[in-house]
This record gives C-alpha cells, structure tokens and sequence, in this order.
C-alpha cells in the first residue's frame, strides 16, 4: 500500500474496524469464540506485517 495513498487507508482501517466490531459482536453473544480469536489474530497480524513493510519501504526511500 502506498504511504501516500489516504484512500487505501481508509478502506484498510474500515476493514479492520468491521472485524473487530464483528469480534466484538461474537465475543458479547459467548458463542464462536474461537472464530473471534482468529479474527483478532488476522487483523493484528496483517497489521503488523503491513507496519514492517511501510518501515522497509522507507528505509528504502531513504537510501539506507
């Protein structure tokens, strides 16, 4: 994803926040918690992962 792109983001971050909301939901109704729990991994994994590639991106930038 591009760091200039503010569209991107806004998609990515309302993905994100209709997981959770989602997680939210499940884990309020006790049932598929397993399923919340996987979400929850997916959203913060994909984030992180998504964080280091921004990071190498601007160390490349750079020029380090």
């Amino acid at each position: 994803m591009d760091l200039q792109d503010p569209r991107g983001w806004v998609f990515y971050y309302l993905i994100c926040f209709v997981a959770l909301l989602w997680v939210g939901f499940l884990s309020a109704q006790g049932v598929m918690i397993f399923v919340s729990l996987f979400l929850t991994l997916i959203v913060l994994g994909f984030s992180v992962i998504l964080c280091v590639m921004l990071i190498f991106e601007l160390r490349k930038e750079r020029g380090e």
